[in-house]
């Protein structure tokens, strides 16, 4: 079970970013990330999160459930529903934002920031959702207490990435202004409905 979330988060969070730098590239627009900031998030999403996933406290119902079917591998229908559900929806997301902050003008740069950032907190969100792959987020939502804290430490360090001057040099970033953080919180958390409702739709079925 615990493999199963750890892939599911790891390859959504790897569609959504493939998916935006292939859009921005088919759509004649600059690419919405730098190399290094690749690397960063693929760091991040696959370091302390997808690790804390792989140690998930069992699901109360687990044991409830009907065997498994020994000739069905890890990517079911709904494993791979949610896989690609969570992944494009992040790359709307992420695109919409960039395309909107290209539309109002403002820098490339700080485009970029605002792309970067959402990127990174959309993967932290689907790390909690994808805590299960039938149950809703809902459901003891901070039982994991190492996704808490590795999410913790890890929006520390992208606050400060953003916000201090060296480091906002080091990863080609700028500071974001409040109204900024909050359309790109407000966008990010889009990602926990859509991923519910996939949940809930393959629950009636």
């Amino acid at each position: 079970s615990n493999i199963k979330k750890y892939l599911m988060y790891l390859l959504s969070s790897n569609v959504g970013e493939i998916v935006l730098m292939a859009g921005a590239s088919f759509a004649g627009l600059p690419m919405p990330l730098t190399a290094l900031q690749i690397l960063f998030v693929n760091f991040v999403t696959d370091g302390l999160p997808a690790l804390a996933l792989a140690v998930d406290p069992p699901e109360k119902d687990l044991m409830r459930r009907p065997p498994r079917d020994p000739r069905s591998g890890i990517f079911t229908k709904p494993v791979v529903t949610l896989v690609l559900a969570g992944g494009l929806w992040s790359a709307v997301v992420n695109m919409g934002i960039f395309t909107m902050a290209l539309h109002y003008a403002l820098p490339l740069k700080e485009a970029i920031s605002m792309t970067f950032v959402s990127l990174i907190l959309i993967q932290f969100i689907k790390a909690y959702n994808f805590r299960s792959d039938r149950n809703s987020v809902l459901h003891s939502p901070f039982a994991n207490k190492w996704l808490n804290l590795s999410i913790f430490l890890e929006v520390l360090l992208l606050v400060a990435i953003i916000e201090v001057p060296w480091l906002e040099n080091v990863f080609g970033v700028v500071a974001l202004s409040f109204k900024e953080w909050l359309i790109i919180i407000g966008a990010a958390f889009t990602v926990a409905p859509v991923l519910e409702i996939t949940k809930w739709l393959q629950r009636r079925r």
